[in-house]
């Protein structure tokens, strides 16, 4: 690995040293500008990795050469619950196992198109290619190789496993996330990371017989998971809510179009996954506090980087670069090139710029891997209680606007905001 790593560096220096200024958008950002620019905003060298420059948030949790002496998460199966992966990414390259990846997008999945759609058949493997690119960014961080590409990920050395729950459109379905939580089950993968909420409803209401019966399918499939020693990981979500006092909900229900009502929400009511029972959920901070998106509350275990651009005013290196879909059919990819938030190498492969408490959470699903490798036998309860404990503290902001409806109550072991703090990878591994 060390002769790599040289390697690797040796190579940026002299990329960097040819390079000539980054062309104006709308064309993408080489990877040597973007470091070059991240190296001198962050003052930081560049490297390991072509990209590494930019990864604030890497450092931020103790993620590097330290880190990956003690764990790489070799031999642990991570899935990724999501909008399946790009399977040609550069940054992913040997450590995808294609054979367990598959796609839970049915005929009758609403806004699903109709390559990513298998019908529980696994041997659709075309199926479980990212159309956009959510999945994509969330595996890289995750588990990005040490391999001279692009990013690091978290776990470098794990297996990823898509599982696609999501449409190109961005859908999640309940009844899929459920199949993708069981099949994880069947198969005793080690983590799954959950960067969603299960639509249509934001918040499923007890008291309404529909929302209750699609919240119990949805628990149950959990449980089913945990019960085959999956540790379950999942972002808090992104609608600036304190998830112990919820009051309006106007989102739900997001599918059929326009039928989502306003209504009053109480503590019978609740977001799925990241308030299911066991699951380890994850709040989202930017470089230096709790992003402006990022819901709260006392179901939140710990806080990791979700990237804020607010907090790096005039750049947008304050939110997180991860990989991104070739086959992107979204639109979104030819935005974040109109946008300067766009990375791609000569090969094609591609990394963005992009926030949000699913970039929060595969952080914390990689530092799982991690103690997976090292505590293989370890239950999920086990390795839960690790991150908690290897948390970095983090007190309450000071100066925190009266008027925010998350107010942020806690001491230093353990808050509303970040939980039991920040997540740490080497202190994570160093137990």
């Amino acid at each position: 690995m060390k002769k790599a790593l040289l390697a690797c560096v040796t190579a940026l220096a002299v990329t960097l040293g040819m390079a000539s200024p980054a062309a104006a958008a709308p064309v993408p950002l080489t990877p040597a500008a973007a470091s070059a620019a991240c190296a001198a905003y962050f003052g930081v060298p560049t490297g390991p990795e072509p990209l590494s420059a930019c990864q604030w948030d890497m450092r931020r949790i103790g993620v590097g050469p330290a880190s990956y002496a003690k764990a790489t998460g070799a031999g642990v199966t991570v899935g990724v619950i999501d909008g399946g992966i790009d399977l040609t990414h550069g940054d992913l390259a040997g450590h995808i196992n294609l054979g367990l990846s598959c796609s839970f997008i049915y005929t009758s999945t609403p806004t699903a198109d109709p390559k990513e759609i298998a019908n529980g058949d696994c041997s659709n493997k075309a199926a479980v290619q990212d159309l956009q690119g959510h999945g994509t960014h969330v595996a890289t961080t995750i588990g990005g190789r040490l391999n001279c590409i692009g990013i690091a990920g978290v776990a470098p050395d794990a297996t990823i496993v898509g599982l696609k729950a999501c449409t190109i459109a961005g859908f999640c379905f309940a009844d899929s996330v459920a199949a993708a939580l069981r099949y994880a089950g069947d198969k005793q993968l080690d983590v799954v990371n959950l960067s969603l909420f299960a639509d249509p409803f934001l918040y499923y209401c007890k008291n309404d017989a529909e929302q209750r019966a699609i919240l119990k399918d949805l628990q149950n499939a959990a449980k089913y998971a945990q019960q085959r020693g999956v540790v379950i990981v999942a972002a808090a979500g992104n609608e600036s809510d304190d998830l112990g006092h919820p009051t309006i909900d106007d989102t739900s229900p997001d599918w059929p179009p326009d039928t989502n009502v306003t209504r009053e929400v109480r503590n019978n009511c609740q977001v799925a996954p990241a308030e299911i029972p066991g699951v380890i959920t994850v709040s989202a901070t930017g470089v230096t506090e709790l992003a402006g998106y990022s819901n709260v509350g006392n179901v939140v275990d710990v806080a990791a980087p979700g990237g804020d651009a607010v907090q790096t005013p005039g750049v947008t290196y304050g939110r997180i670069l991860a990989g991104w879909s070739r086959t992107d059919e979204s639109g979104e990819w030819e935005f974040y090139v109109s946008q300067g938030r766009a990375v791609e190498d000569a090969n094609g492969n591609r990394w963005v710029w992009i926030s949000g408490t699913s970039m929060a959470s595969p952080h914390v699903a990689g530092v799982a891997a991690l103690i997976r490798e090292l505590h293989p036998g370890w239950s999920p309860g086990a390795v839960a209680a690790v991150i908690r404990r290897s948390a970095t503290a983090m007190a309450c902001p000071t100066g925190w606007p009266a008027d925010d409806p998350r107010q942020c109550t806690g001491g230093a072991g353990n808050t509303s905001f970040y939980g039991a703090g920040m997540v740490n990878a080497l202190a994570a591994v160093s137990r």
